[in-house]
């Protein structure tokens, strides 16, 4: 008993003396996402940091009040708007891929266009003028319209934090590097290692999504941002002076990138303790055998689909009565369900992904549901809709612990097939619990590396000159050593046509004399 008080005197000990150190700051937390999945993965960010003690202020577009010691400001209006335009996302995920980076880059400035005009960035605009905030932290795939904000606050310290993994999004911002001839970009959906062509598109996928970003969708955001704040500075200049990001990646799920010293990882972030499930869903999981949990994610609505593809689905349910599912449907269908099919307008994903009952995931493939089906070690049905859903889905078959199907294209029967395959097949399992034994191995919880990440910067950042090197001012040319290559080939250019001239030149010389010895 003495050994225990003694062990709880020094963890209570280093956690006093831990925030004492780095001590009660203001923090604007900036997460304007229009996705609620990249909300809750920064809710269980700054809820942290509120119970560590630090003022938290949210800038975001779900949630007014204060909450949890979160001083929730919200940027009214523009999530019912996207709402009432029912975004098609299985369209958009059948578009080309340079035209996917358009209609991302358009959704930005539509938020951006709302957002400076809401009532609650007004309110931001109306705080005194000697109020500073120690820290910003932003969720940079909102792309930088919010960050005018921190001119407002005397310019403090500004560090990226998003529920997002790959790091090409970070090049105009922290200058990071991308690999095209091994990384796919993250809406190219290609299998890993690429062929030549493969290559060749994923590149020109690169430059055009960099080339857009700066030179035509930047421009619009500092016009829209000087015309309706009359502002002078450039918002795509402030997200240079970005010192970090924490992104919610892992190694042993992502593609192998190298991975820039300014980045700190910490996928499944977000994964919490697990809480009871609900007596109605134990019940259901003590009386069947086989449980398939199915969720399309938080963007897409699985009552939305077309009636083709929901007609199929309940086909290769019904074709499975011994296998039960839940379903994650928003309303009630005008098709008849079968008797094994559950559903319900939201599960506790999580926790059910934690019951040992559970045999399958059909997932949609999105990051957070992938990485908490990984953490409990279920096998999984990837059904990828849009954007990097098809490169995580393409991740997992290559770990050897799912299948994939196209939502669009798939039949009843390749469905049936598939599941079948999955839940009778031992090896999916053995691979999702070799995987998750990989992915939960680690010195700390990736909540408490980003937290200590996050207090590092509180009490650094005044010497981020001494610690922060990274190519962020560098240009495209320099980064990617284009201009000396660029120079060593017009080089060489020029010694081979020197070459040539002198080789001509001699033929021509010895042609000379050759005809005069003749004449």
């Amino acid at each position: 008993m003495e050994c225990v008080v003694r062990v709880l005197f020094f963890l209570v000990a280093v956690i006093f003396f831990g925030q004492l150190a780095t001590g009660v700051k203001n923090i604007l937390y900036i997460s304007s996402v229009a996705s609620p999945s990249h909300f809750l993965w920064s809710q269980r960010l700054f809820e942290r940091l509120a119970e560590r003690g630090h003022n938290v202020t949210v800038v975001n577009l779900y949630k007014h009040g204060f909450v949890r010691g979160v001083q929730l400001v919200k940027l009214e209006g523009i999530v019912e708007e996207l709402a009432a335009e029912e975004e098609d996302y299985v369209e958009l995920g059948q578009m080309n891929p340079f035209v996917v980076h358009v209609a991302f880059f358009d959704l930005e400035l539509y938020v951006c266009q709302r957002a400076v005009k809401s009532a609650g960035f007004r309110s931001m605009l109306d705080y005194p003028k000697d109020f500073r905030f120690d820290l910003v932290i932003h969720d940079h795939l909102a792309g930088p319209c919010l960050l005018i904000l921190l001119s407002t606050f005397g310019y403090p310290p500004l560090i990226y934090a998003s529920a997002y993994n790959r790091q090409s999004t970070l090049t105009t911002s922290l200058g990071t590097v991308v690999f095209p001839e091994f990384v796919p970009n993250q809406v190219y959906d290609v299998q890993y290692p690429m062929t030549f062509y493969q290559k060749t598109v994923n590149r020109l996928l690169y430059f055009w999504e960099y080339f857009f970003k700066a030179y035509i969708y930047y421009p619009k955001l500092d016009s829209l941002i000087q015309q309706e704040l009359n502002q002078t500075e450039s918002v795509t200049s402030l997200e240079k002076r970005s010192l970090l990001a924490i992104l919610n990646s892992n190694q042993i799920l992502d593609l192998p990138e190298p991975v820039s010293p300014n980045i700190v990882q910490v996928g499944g972030l977000h994964i919490k303790r697990q809480k009871s499930l609900p007596s109605n869903l134990l019940q259901i999981l003590d009386q069947r055998n086989k449980i398939v949990l199915f969720s399309l994610g938080s963007n897409v609505r699985s009552d939305q689909l077309d009636p083709q593809i929901l007609n199929k689905l309940i086909e290769a349910m019904t074709a499975v009565p011994t296998i039960t599912f839940l379903w994650k449907l928003e309303s009630d269908l005008p098709q008849k369900l079968p008797p094994n099919v559950i559903t319900s307008p939201w599960f506790p994903q999580s926790e059910l992904l934690a019951h040992p009952k559970l045999s399958l995931f059909i997932t949609h493939g999105g990051l957070l549901s992938v990485q908490e089906a990984v953490w409990h070690g279920v096998p999984m049905l990837g059904m990828p809709i849009y954007g990097d859903q098809f490169g995580n889905a393409n991740q997992l078959i290559n770990k050897g612990v799912a299948k994939r199907l196209s939502l669009v294209d798939a039949t009843s029967e390749q469905l049936v097939e598939a599941i079948q395959e999955i839940t009778t097949n031992a090896s999916y399992r053995n691979n999702a619990n070799r995987l998750s034994r990989m992915f939960r191995d680690r010195r700390e919880s990736p909540l408490e590396t980003a937290i200590w990440t996050i207090e590092w910067v509180l009490r650094n950042a005044n010497d981020s000159h001494v610690w922060n090197h990274m190519p962020s001012n560098s240009g495209f040319l320099e980064r990617y050593s284009l201009d000396v290559l660029l120079v060593s080939f017009a080089g060489l250019m020029a010694t081979g046509f020197t070459a040539l001239l002198m080789l001509l030149k001699v033929l021509t010389c010895t042609s000379s004399k050759s005809k005069k010895k003749l004449d």
